[in-house]
């Protein structure tokens, strides 16, 4: 059963979309191809595909492994060779596909933390905004923009949790597990009508 988006993520339209053909996709770490649903927007026409929630925009590795290799470069501190070593051998995506997905997540959080702040802030006044003090690999990145918009991201997870445990609160029966934070972190965006885009700058207002 495929289930319609209530509202148009482009243009704000409510019970607009129609379902409009599909394809197939493979997903790298998996031997088989899966169908991808698209649906249109009866009045803006933009077409958009229904990704399942272990997938993203344009990406062909699962949100899990994505996941994984950011937590490894913001919480455990692993960069370069070290990074890739730790990803690499069990899945095989290249050194610079890794690297891309830190920094692209990296870039997105200067969009992601001002609208994780603003919604909490609307969902929770009570809710903390600051998180704890930071890894002290973080505090110790010698490129000044490097370390900011590291932090920034590091930020961002970190607000992501507090997002979910107060959305927890108020759906007890939500699943979750630790590895699947950015399939949350999208999910959230589409419900208030955003697209889901983790890992690329973009410049909307919250």
């Amino acid at each position: 059963m495929v289930v319609r988006p209530e509202r148009c993520p482009h243009c704000g339209g409510e019970h607009s979309c129609i379902l409009w053909g599909s394809y197939l996709r493979w997903v790298y770490t998996s031997t088989d191809r899966i169908r991808i649903q698209r649906v249109r927007c009866r009045r803006c026409g933009v077409t958009d595909a229904l990704l399942p929630s272990f997938l993203h925009l344009f990406r062909r590795y699962t949100l899990t492994l994505i996941q994984q290799a950011i937590s490894l470069a913001l919480d455990g501190g692993l960069w370069g060779k070290a990074l890739v070593d730790a990803v690499g051998p069990y899945h095989r995506p290249a050194p610079a596909t890794i690297g891309e997905w830190v920094w692209s997540f990296v870039l997105s959080a200067v969009w992601l933390l001002p609208w994780l702040q603003h919604t909490l802030a609307t969902i929770d006044p009570l809710a903390s905004l600051e998180p704890d003090r930071p890894h002290a690999h973080l505090l110790g990145i010698p490129h000044p923009r490097r370390a900011h918009a590291s932090l920034q991201a590091w930020q961002t997870i970190r607000l992501a949790e507090t997002l979910y445990a107060a959305v927890r609160t108020r759906q007890p029966d939500l699943a979750f597990q630790a590895d699947v934070l950015l399939a949350f972190l999208a999910a959230a965006l589409g419900t208030v009508g955003r697209i889901p885009r983790l890992l690329w700058p973009q410049a909307r207002a919250p």
